[in-house]
């Protein structure tokens, strides 16, 4: 049975494979695992910019997504002297992204997305000396997106074009404990518009279900003459329901694989050589259909690959946690 559809799945793996093996694009610090998109499954699975599914014509739904980033630990020490040569250091702890989803399906192919993100960024102080590892915090309204997603094909598989701008809504003027502003990485917004565009493919074999999707997004100039590298996230990820469709409450074993990468960060035109990489991520989880309204995941993602810039502080884990209601 597997080999009858395996023409099927090979377009989407190819499609990832693509950009896992071009390692000279480098991951912007302000995404660096925190897509601020959600996944590719699960409780907003309608609504997110990675799934090729739209909601039904004249659809309402709300959601909402919660994105956790923890920081390997990086010395405060070691940051700092980075800083004195006049590099770009951080020893950060942990960032969480709580986002307000909003979904309307215009038709039963085009979908429209509103996401709005409350940030906050756990780090430690690494320019002040006398303070050095200090416990810092800084938290507040993130840049909202929206975008569209139009079904153009639904027929031997479904193929999903995406769009949409995020917008510099997010507070960008975060001080320290000593009253100096954050650093751009470590405010809640990034002051930039940014664009997206991309494409979805998704394919179903009885229970089991295929998602693929490529998704690029163009960085403009942003807070304090920053600009973040643009991003490209590729997601490769299947779902295998234990029950039949239609059966509530329906569960589904979730497994994929997701990379980041990005063009390296900019500062007044310089290019800065400590941020960029790629980051790949193995990442299994569970998601519910508990009615035929109500759906929830929950999701882990593990870096297998960092190859980051230069001195670039890497990732320990992410969880992503979504539930959603449609109207």
């Amino acid at each position: 049975m597997f080999f009858k559809y395996i023409r099927w799945v090979l377009p989407l793996l190819f499609i990832s494979s693509i950009f896992f093996i071009n390692q000279r694009l480098t991951t912007g610090c302000d995404i660096c695992g925190i897509g601020g998109f959600g996944g590719s499954q699960g409780g907003l699975k309608g609504q997110s910019a990675f799934s090729a599914q739209t909601q039904k014509k004249n659809q309402f739904s709300l959601g909402f997504l919660f994105e956790y980033q923890d920081w390997k630990h990086n010395s405060p020490l070691k940051a700092h002297e980075q800083h004195e040569e006049d590099r770009d250091g951080h020893a950060r702890k942990s960032d969480s992204v709580y986002n307000a989803v909003i979904g309307y399906g215009v038709t039963e192919k085009l979908t429209l997305t509103l996401q709005f993100p409350f940030v906050t960024r756990e780090t430690r102080q690494v320019e002040d000396h006398d303070f050095l590892g200090q416990s810092e915090r800084s938290a507040g309204q993130g840049d909202a997106i929206a975008f569209g997603k139009y079904r153009f094909y639904d027929k031997l598989f479904g193929a999903t074009a995406i769009f949409g701008v995020k917008a510099p809504t997010g507070r960008t003027s975060e001080t320290d404990k000593q009253g100096e502003r954050f650093e751009p990485e470590e405010q809640p917004g990034t002051g930039s518009t940014d664009f997206l565009f991309g494409l979805a493919l998704n394919k179903s074999f009885g229970r089991f279900t295929v998602d693929g999707s490529v998704l690029y997004q163009l960085k403009g100039t942003g807070t304090q003459d920053y600009e973040f590298g643009d991003v490209i996230r590729t997601n490769l990820m299947g779902a295998y329901a234990i029950k039949e469709r239609g059966e509530y409450p329906g569960v589904q074993l979730l497994a994929g694989v997701n990379a980041q990468f990005a063009e390296k960060d900019h500062e007044n035109t310089e290019k800065i050589s400590d941020t960029g990489g790629t980051t790949v991520f193995f990442s299994p989880g569970l998601s519910s259909q508990l009615t035929d309204r109500l759906s929830s995941s929950a999701t882990i993602m593990l870096p297998i690959l960092q190859n980051l810039g230069r001195d670039h502080q890497e990732v320990d884990s992410n969880i992503l946690f979504s539930i959603g209601y449609n109207f």
